[in-house]
């Protein structure tokens, strides 16, 4: 990816020194000069983590900004980018320059084949043009002989087939996408998280027990360019009946069969047993008790903890508040401190600065939160925060105890004359000492707020997807997004 040109253009819009880019990714002189004259190419995270300091999108750095505020873009003949699928097959994207098209039209040449036709199935729409040659299409049983003129348009989520009849047939195709989660997120830091996952190399998810809920979630990773495979675990013949309408992407699902007498809790071994393996990346919780899958995880001969908390970061963009901000813990963790000792608390506040740094943010600040911020016996935990506060952290700045108001907001900062303090008003991470104060955060913000989010369960050797029934698909998709950027985290640092 040539970046080189369009980071010069931001640094200068800007007013941002080439210095300051140094030090604030860590980089020397001649890293960054070979990236301005696109001699290197840096990686995702590293150009998430440039994106995200900058406050602008991934896009923007790529050079889509102004292909997306364009109305129209034109495609010239040998401006076509051209895709060979094996000898009887090929297709040039007519629109390919023009950023965040619902439309993906092609020109698409199709040469008479021996072996059998591929069968497709995908979300959305499809219409098809014969310029010259017959082809024979076949939607769900359906047949149609179309010749030069000829038209078809079809719903492309019922399985369909394309075989020439002739030698060669030319066609003109446009795949109606509808609108993808990247145009239904509003805020820009959840906009470089799927940008972001989309350019990193896609995962394979184990869905552990596949239900209509997880498997619509999972169909979206897919379609969005996320994952490469699913493996579904569980009984097939279940799973075929429950989810039939949801079925659509074959060629990515693996099934693997489970039988016994007690299917969930050999799904959840089975599922635990492939991420243990390396064969999944990602592991992610369908239509069995929450409890089932967490004791496979945690089991000590074959399950695959790492020796930490395990607990949740919820990973949101707050109306005013420009940057993500983590969340931890309101779900897993009852008490932040265990047995009243401030160490039990380093594992729940590495896992959200491990998460915030996988998402581009080079030293989190975080803030752990109390009623205020004056340490008091009269507040056990505010004593135990002062003592983590003043632990040294390689990779965060932490403070506490910090009220609500003290972390978030400059102008409480200022009237409360904490300005020296690294974290107040700036804080990153939100650390809470009780799940119940977590979870009063956590639901106010999505449900009187509408702030978007996604969830993450850490301390696992990989990344743990634990869906509710009350997320929305959007909050579904963006933790697949962020549990993606994650595992790659993970799999770097090891």
């Amino acid at each position: 990816m040539n970046i080189g040109a369009n980071l010069r253009a931001v640094l200068a819009a800007k007013g941002v020194a080439q210095e300051e880019v140094r030090e604030a990714l860590g980089w020397d002189a001649d890293t960054l000069d070979r990236v301005l004259s696109d001699r290197l190419s840096p990686g995702i995270s590293e150009l998430l983590r440039l994106a995200t300091w900058l406050g602008v999108g991934i896009s923007r750095l790529l050079g889509e900004e102004e292909e997306r505020a364009r109305r129209a873009v034109k495609t010239g003949r040998n401006e076509r980018v051209g895709v060979d699928r094996r000898e009887f097959l090929h297709y040039e994207s007519l629109a390919h320059a023009f950023a965040g098209r619902h439309i993906e039209p092609f020109v698409v040449d199709l040469y008479r084949a021996q072996a059998p036709p591929e069968v497709s199935r995908h979300p959305g729409e499809e219409f098809l043009f014969v310029l010259s040659g017959t082809l024979q299409v076949t939607v769900d049983g359906e047949v149609f002989h179309l010749e030069e003129g000829d038209s078809l348009y079809f719903d492309s989520v019922l399985p369909h087939a394309l075989v020439s009849l002739s030698e060669h047939c030319r066609m003109v195709a446009a795949f109606y996408k509808g609108e993808s989660m990247l145009q239904l997120t509003k805020g820009h830091g959840m906009k470089r998280v799927i940008e972001a996952a989309r350019l990193a190399p896609r995962r394979s998810l184990v869905l552990v027990s596949p239900d209509a809920a997880s498997m619509k979630a999972v169909n979206k990773g897919i379609e969005e360019g996320i994952l490469e495979r699913v493996f579904l675990v569980g009984d097939p013949a279940r799973v075929r009946e429950s989810c039939a309408s949801l079925l659509i992407f074959e060629k990515q699902y693996r099934f693997v069969p489970v039988t016994g007498d007690d299917v969930e809790r050999e799904a959840a071994r089975r599922g635990v047993e492939l991420i243990a393996s390396g064969t999944g990346d990602l592991l992610m919780k369908g239509a069995l008790n929450t409890a089932v899958l967490m004791k496979a995880v945690l089991s000590r001969k074959e399950g695959i903890g790492s020796g930490r908390r395990l607990s949740n970061v919820s990973i949101f963009e707050l109306p005013g508040v420009e940057r993500l901000i983590f969340l931890t813990d309101p779900a897993i963790n009852p008490e932040l401190f265990a047995h009243q000792e401030a160490s039990s608390a380093i594992d729940i506040i590495d896992n959200a600065v491990q998460v915030a740094r996988a998402l581009g943010v080079e030293r989190p600040k975080v803030a752990l939160l109390e009623a205020n911020e004056v340490p008091s016996e009269n507040i056990p935990t505010t004593l135990l925060e002062q003592e983590l506060s003043n632990r040294q952290w390689p990779h965060a700045e932490v403070s506490g105890p910090l009220s609500y108001d003290l972390a978030l907001y400059p102008d409480a900062v200022a009237k409360k004359g904490l300005e020296g303090n690294p974290v107040a008003g700036r804080a990153d991470i939100i650390v809470v000492p009780h799940i119940s104060g977590g979870n009063f955060l956590y639901k106010s913000w999505v449900f009187t707020m509408g702030a978007e989010v996604a969830n993450v369960v850490l301390g696992a050797k990989a990344p743990i997807i634990l869906t509710s029934r009350s997320d929305s698909d959007l909050t579904k998709f963006l933790t697949i997004c962020a549990s993606s950027l994650y595992s790659h985290y993970l799999q770097r640092t090891v």
